[in-house]
């Protein structure tokens, strides 16, 4: 970054600034950013925009704030604020934009980086943090590649599409060293815009999704809430009964289909009789091809890049429009909607897809930038709730900040697989400062359920997948896809993970299937104390985390898992857990022994001690 930089030569941690540079895209036309000036304050041309940028030093590093003025609106805009040379590494890890895409990456390794809001680089055991505002005025994050042991075209971006603005003041990037864990908790306190208190023991809850999918009844809810509230242990821990997607006649159409017959408003003052408290799935932004609002009021949803209303959400092979929340129409709509369910007593919404609002390249007051529209998605779903229910945000965008939510997942959709756990525990290891400081972190569900754990005859007998398969398909072993293989280790595991997050924990299998194994688990899992969120102390040297240290009140639970196929003794680093105690309790069986120096575990297992 020429002439950017305060001081030559300037290294932060793992990185050097010395062949820095900055550049911009304007409609897709790029141009190198000569930055002239002197004392931490730089301007610049290029054609058709000035740029402006100051500099400050921080306690570890540096402080870079940008700004530019355009000649017209564009409709694409791009500053690489910083551009970096290759650099050699030896892990790097960052946050994604929603659930299911933090990364993890130990070099060397060939993998594409895609990261937002904060991201670590080590090497040779220092650590940098680039770090922007959680909540954003304007999009930015990280892009690069990992080939070998390098980091290659590692960027630094701004960008705005589609918007009529022209004078724009971005968000700073902070570039720090120092103890990354340290670092990125003090980020969590620094974003914070509400305070909520997450003092007490969360509330957990069961989802009908996992087990069930769009095959769940009205029966079937109450058949698993009847069996939690007459279990003598799950009664007193799982208080929330949360209805996901399959109630509704249609995205868009939030009426009760078939399968419920009594009714949403019914089946909400059954469940608070039996003293639960009411949930519900919602997609408020999706509106699918033959709801009415798809049909009769398209200028409630938002636009392609020519300007049409465009099928911008896709999944599992359903189609969707998305609504378009900066046209008043829409925010009523939105507002009544829930002011309505609320009112039939559902004090907990998970609101799902919220990202693929994102996906339309236009919306109709081209004066707001893209990094607001979920804000005014949520903004009158919140007043139509009015304090009355909770926010579960699912693939929310963590640029909109922690004042719309009262949740957010950050694992991906979890199955009872041994690879789907391994991919999910990333995702919950990176984002352990974000947890009860910004928000309570979701994971997804907490399974007990396998061939091991259940008498259920039925255990695999959906094949969500079968969709994939297309007249005249080769075979495609993805139509075969179940939902039930995790074994008793592995599932031990998946609910491992889930106490040492720390955050929401709620129930998904088929309750009253489950055998004594996996109802032992799920009392266990929903019984046990929170605890603070726990540290993996091997996040930043590893792929998979393989110890974990969380504080309760008693004292700490140790988590040491076994990642791997084959069966392995992996040796415990007292000193690096702050003391070792005479003595463990294992949390799973309850036996006690001489605290080892070295845990030999069975492929795909771990332990948990407390003490």
């Amino acid at each position: 970054m020429k002439n950017i930089i305060p001081q030559e030569n300037l290294v932060v941690g793992a990185l050097s600034f010395e062949r820095a540079w900055s550049a911009v895209e304007i409609d897709g036309k790029q141009y190198d950013v000569q930055w002239q000036g002197s004392c931490g304050s730089y301007s610049a041309s290029v054609p058709g925009a000035a740029l402006f940028c100051k500099t400050e030093k921080t306690a570890g590093g540096i402080r870079l704030s940008a700004s530019v003025k355009l000649e017209k609106a564009v409709d694409s805009f791009k500053l690489h604020l910083i551009c970096l040379p290759a650099v050699e590494l030896d892990h790097y890890a960052g946050c994604g934009a929603k659930m299911g895409r933090a990364q993890i990456i130990f070099f060397p390794a060939e993998a594409a980086i895609e990261g937002y809001h904060n991201c670590v680089f080590t090497r040779n055991g220092k650590q940098t943090v680039f770090s922007t505002p959680l909540k954003q005025s304007y999009d930015s994050g990280f892009t690069g590649k990992v080939s070998g042991k390098l980091l290659l075209d590692f960027k630094y971006t701004i960008e705005l599409a589609y918007n009529d603005l022209t004078d724009m003041v971005f968000d700073p990037v902070t570039v720090e060293t120092g103890d990354a864990v340290a670092l990125l908790q003090q980020y969590a306190e620094n974003n914070k815009e509400t305070e909520r208190d997450f003092s007490g023991k969360p509330q957990y809850g069961w989802n009908s999704w996992d087990y069930y999918r769009w095959t769940i009844t009205e029966d079937e809810v109450i058949r698993n809430a009847e069996f939690i509230a007459g279990d003598p242990v799950l009664c007193q821990h799982v208080k929330r009964i949360i209805v996901d997607d399959g109630w509704q006649y249609c995205y868009g159409e939030w009426e009760a289909n078939c399968l419920f017959p009594s009714g949403m408003k019914s089946l909400a003052e059954r469940l608070k009789k039996m003293n639960f408290v009411p949930g519900l799935w919602l997609a408020p932004s999706i509106i699918e091809p033959h709801c009415r609002i798809a049909q009769w009021d398209q200028d409630m949803l938002a636009l392609s890049k020519s300007g049409q209303p465009c099928l911008a959400y896709s999944c599992m092979k359903r189609f969707g429009f998305v609504l378009d929340p900066t046209v008043e129409k829409t925010r009523r709509h939105l507002k009544a909607l829930f002011d309505r369910y609320a009112g039939m007593g559902y004090q907990y919404f998970k609101l799902d897809f919220l990202a693929s609002t994102m996906l339309a390249d236009r919306f109709h007051d081209a004066s707001v930038p893209r990094s607001r529209i979920m804000r005014m998605l949520l903004d009158p779903i919140l007043e139509g709730v009015d304090k009355r229910a909770e926010i579960l945000g699912c693939n929310y965008h963590f640029y909109n900040g922690n004042s719309y939510v009262n949740s957010v997942r950050v694992g991906a959709d979890i199955h009872a697989k041994w690879e789907s756990v391994k991919k999910n525990t990333a995702f919950v290891a990176y984002m352990f400062w974000s947890n009860k400081k910004l928000w309570l972190n979701d994971p997804d569900f907490a399974l007990c359920r396998g061939p091991e754990t259940s008498d259920d005859p039925d255990l695999n007998r959906l094949r969500p997948s079968s969709v994939f398969i297309l007249p005249g398909s080769d075979y495609n072993p993805a139509g075969d896809f179940t939902l039930g293989v995790m074994g008793y280790e592995e599932a031990k595991v998946l609910l491992s993970i889930v106490l040492m997050g720390a955050g929401a924990v709620n129930l998904s299998d088929k309750l009253y299937r489950l055998n004594e194994k996996g109802l032992e688990l799920a009392r266990k899992v929903v019984s046990a104390e929170s605890g603070e969120t726990a540290i993996p102390l091997d996040l930043f040297e590893s792929s998979l985390p393989v110890y974990w240290l969380q504080k309760i009140s008693t004292g700490y639970r140790l988590l040491v898992v076994n990642w791997q196929d084959s069966a392995a003794v992996i040796p415990v680093d007292w000193q690096r857990v702050g003391r070792k105690p005479s003595q463990v309790r294992e949390f799973w069986t309850g036996s006690i022994s001489a605290a080892p120096d070295a845990a030999e575990l069975p492929p795909h297992s771990c332990l948990l001690w407390e003490f």
